[in-house]
């Protein structure tokens, strides 16, 4: 988040962040890890060494 400095209006402030917090869409972690990312971490490192 970026802020304005210098915050005069406290409520304001507050305000802004509620809407900004609605307004994105919440992040859901899987827990089941990022093997695709992995992967194409590892198919990148092939196609260097080739």
């Amino acid at each position: 988040m970026i802020l304005q400095f210098p915050v005069r209006n406290i409520q304001k402030l507050r305000e802004m962040q509620e809407r900004e917090s609605r307004s994105r869409p919440p992040i859901m972690e899987s827990g089941c890890g990022g093997w695709y990312h992995q992967e194409a971490i590892r198919e990148a490192e092939e196609a260097r060494k080739q």
